[in-house]
């Protein structure tokens, strides 16, 4: 465990703390009160990993500052703190919290080990732990936070049991998320391997429990969940990467997980692996990323049959991760090397592009 809390991050220095303009080298102006965004990449091409950019307003990022961290393949903001959270997405695994200023320099404060593979993190709303989702290690790991953010200890971690019907990726438990305030679970844990959703809850000593569990069809491979925003208390949507679709679920108190509605994520005929799921702001509709033909689906979701409204090229090859901010949609593309920006809103939903920011296996974009 290592931690330097001389290092600590003044709340003067948070990035919403700034002017509305400054002027910068050549006598032009620019918002610093524009979004931060923060972009995991992989780096198998020795590249920094972490890279800090600012979102101008005609969409297009402007690069700031680069941070060097293995395989920061999933990035958290803490919620009140300048400090992000990255997973080291490594065999050995681990959890490095770094410090952003206004201005988008990083700094490393400290790093936790957990178990192999950490592909997705959590923070508590209360900001005393952190949760990761160890794909490899079939693993949820719990870490300490200090009142400064700093990790203190890897306190505990939960592994999870069992298989699914598909040999390859179902061979053991493959946690891909753990998911905060969906469907009345304070967390809520994916795990692909099992087709499983699993409540978790953090005990007063700080260890992990395991609440109720709900079994999806066999073969979906859950990779992600979010709240259906219109679907009432106990629904929730769900991505299955292995079926390729998009589930409507309602959570049963009992553990049964009844299916809604069930569609495919994309009208391409060719193998489709479904990434990120997320919702928009006023609850209307759900976007999931397609990799394979590399699209975006919109789903209307005020219909009982989750309507695909729209399907658009991503405009970036391998869409793992997106990210929706104010009028801006920004999409990374790990196998082009690229993140991509879009407008977003209005009848159109998905409007043209914006620009294109080069950068080596972008796999998370986190605004702040």
């Amino acid at each position: 465990m290592r931690c330097r809390r001389a290092a600590r991050v003044r709340a003067a220095e948070r990035p919403q703390a700034r002017p509305a303009t400054h002027p910068v080298a050549g006598g032009s102006l620019r918002s610093v009160t524009s979004p931060l965004a923060l972009l995991g990449c992989y780096t198998t091409d020795r590249a920094p990993g972490l890279r800090s950019a600012r979102l101008r307003v005609d969409g297009a990022l402007e690069p700031l500052d680069a941070l060097e961290t293995e395989s920061p393949s999933c990035v958290v903001w803490h919620p009140t703190l300048p400090i992000a959270y990255a997973t080291n997405e490594t065999l050995a695994g681990g959890v490095t919290a770094v410090a952003v200023d206004g201005d988008g320099k990083m700094r490393e404060l400290g790093a936790a080990t957990t178990g192999a593979a950490p592909c997705h993190a959590a923070v508590t709303a209360d900001a005393r732990w952190l949760l990761t989702a160890d794909y490899v290690g079939g693993t949820v790991t719990l870490v300490a936070l200090g009142p400064d953010g700093c990790p203190t200890a890897t306190a505990d971690a939960l592994q999870l049991q069992g298989t699914g019907p598909h040999r390859e990726r179902q061979d053991a438990a493959h946690p891909h998320m753990v998911a905060k305030d969906v469907a009345g679970e304070a967390l809520l844990c994916v795990d692909l391997g099992t087709d499983r959703l699993t409540s978790l809850t953090i005990s007063a000593a700080g260890r992990l429990q395991e609440g109720r569990a709900w079994q999806l069809p066999a073969g979906t491979g859950p990779r992600q969940v979010v709240a259906h925003p219109l679907g009432g208390t106990t629904s929730a949507l769900v991505v299955g990467e292995l079926s390729a679709t998009l589930l409507h679920v309602r959570l049963g108190a009992s553990g049964e997980a009844e299916v809604v509605a069930e569609v495919p994520t994309s009208a391409s005929r060719e193998a489709t692996f479904p990434a990120q799921l997320t919702s928009t702001a006023d609850g209307a509709y759900a976007i999931v990323s397609n990799r394979g033909p590399d699209t975006l689906s919109v789903f209307d979701l005020g219909t009982p049959s989750l309507d695909r409204v729209a399907e658009v090229a991503a405009g970036a090859r391998w869409p793992r991760h997106f990210a929706l901010t104010g009028d801006h949609l920004l999409v990374a593309g790990e196998r082009s090397g690229t993140v991509a920006s879009y407008g977003f809103g209005g009848s159109a939903v998905i409007g043209p592009s914006a620009s294109t920011f080069s950068t080596p296996s972008p796999t998370w974009i986190a605004v702040r």
